[in-house]
């Protein structure tokens, strides 16, 4: 299996896991969503809809064109945690579909980050793309920390957690 096969099971197996701990922000009432850790933390719905929201749509850029520039990324707009749930689910999809149809040498070539006019990081697309899942997964377990705080149940993620039974 080639590291780019990797990525595309990966991928795969990870979006549902994503998907158990968006639905269970859903099911937490919507006027706790503002519920912060620390007066320094994103809120709730700040963390989701940045992260999973905004980021999630970086994927297929990045595979696509090898170039981001974060500074023209547009800002968050969406209203309720289902909005922005079927939005990264789309974007996933579409980063795992652009990831299938790419060969192995297109997977190598390079990708640019860029802000306010400054490359910040230049690496293969592959590499990049495993970054960014390892930083939504990162902040998937930051997420599911907000949610008995909130009155919500964490979801089993790799196994069952002591609010379910998997």
């Amino acid at each position: 299996m080639t590291d780019r096969e990797l990525f595309i099971e990966t991928l795969k197996s990870e979006l549902p896991r994503f998907e158990r701990v968006m639905k269970a922000v859903e099911a937490v009432p919507k006027s706790r969503h503002s519920y912060k850790h620390d007066p320094k933390s994103r809120s709730t719905f700040e963390l989701l809809s940045h992260t999973f929201g905004s980021e999630s749509g970086m994927f297929p850029a990045i595979l696509k064109n090898g170039k981001l520039d974060f500074s023209s990324w547009p800002k968050p707009a969406w209203k309720t945690a289902e909005d922005v749930r079927k939005e990264f689910v789309k974007q996933m999809k579409s980063a795992g579909n652009i990831a299938k149809k790419m060969s192995e040498k297109d997977w190598a070539k390079p990708a640019q980050m860029w802000m306010a006019g400054k490359m910040v990081w230049e690496a293969p697309r592959g590499h990049v793309a495993w970054e960014f899942l390892l930083d939504l997964i990162h902040h998937r377990g930051q997420l599911s920390t907000h949610l008995r705080p909130m009155g919500g149940k964490v979801p089993s993620i790799y196994g069952p957690s002591a609010d379910s039974q998997m």
